[in-house]
């Protein structure tokens, strides 16, 4: 399975409560109305967000994402066919432009990795999602950092047991080569490349809210441990809430 995860915000003089109505009761619809070979769509309507580090400048340019979108492939040539289709390069790709500010947007091409499964929507708001887009740091080289990553990842969850406790899924997304001109339709292919995205899972606000910096802070210290696995100041972090369109 592909996953391509784009990470937009709104245009400028948009809100964005209205960013997030249209994104979902507007250009949603216009997406379902011809799946094409979309296996699964799903909007994150981000309502949080932490970006880079302290003293760090970056984030106030680079940074700053009001959702996230999640398009669900069965193969390159299921993904390849659908962006190629009239539907998409005349409808849905044109109609970005009334909400997404293009030249920020940032695409990528994944491979899941399901360390847990997420949880099934309980139908009471909807579990939170936490987005975590990790910045490679320049110590590992790109075919072995998923493996470190996922490493360090389950190193914090086996030595602190409150953060697996409240962890109800977790998918580790694995940046994967190829589908530069797929990327290209939802904006700029000047964003800086990241080796990846976590998603993990939490029942509740104040959960994600109290329990992922925690998380985070122990991640960073295993990278510091090791050499350097990521960086903080070009990472960030989103917290969201699922909306599924197809």
């Amino acid at each position: 399975m592909l996953n391509l995860i784009a990470a937009i915000r709104r245009k400028p003089g948009m809100t964005h409560r209205a960013f997030l109505h249209y994104l979902q009761h507007v250009h949603g619809p216009l997406a379902a109305a011809d799946p094409l070979r979309i296996r699964r769509y799903v909007q994150n309507h981000v309502f949080d967000a932490s970006f880079g580090s302290e003293e760090d400048p970056a984030y106030l340019t680079e940074f700053g994402r009001d959702s996230v979108t999640e398009l669900l492939f069965e193969d390159m040539e299921a993904l390849a066919a659908t962006m190629s289709a009239p539907y998409s390069r005349e409808v849905v790709g044109p109609d970005g432009a009334h909400f997404n500010d293009l030249p920020s947007a940032l695409a990528m091409l994944t491979r899941p990795a399901v360390l847990m499964p997420a949880p099934a929507p309980d139908g009471a708001g909807g579990h939170v999602k936490v987005l975590h887009f990790v910045h490679m740091a320049e110590g590992p080289t790109p075919d072995r950092f998923p493996e470190r990553w996922r490493t360090a990842h389950e190193e914090v969850l086996a030595e602190e047991k409150s953060q697996a406790e409240v962890l109800r899924g977790c998918v580790l997304h694995r940046r994967a080569p190829g589908a530069e001109r797929a990327l290209r339709h939802f904006g700029s292919a000047d964003q800086p490349a990241y080796a990846g995205v976590a998603a993990l899972y939490y029942d509740s606000e104040d959960e994600a809210l109290s329990h992922f910096p925690s998380y985070e802070r122990s991640l960073r210290e295993r990278s510091t441990e090791t050499g350097g696995l990521y960086d903080p100041s070009r990472s960030f972090v989103l917290y969201s809430r699922e909306v599924t369109i197809f």
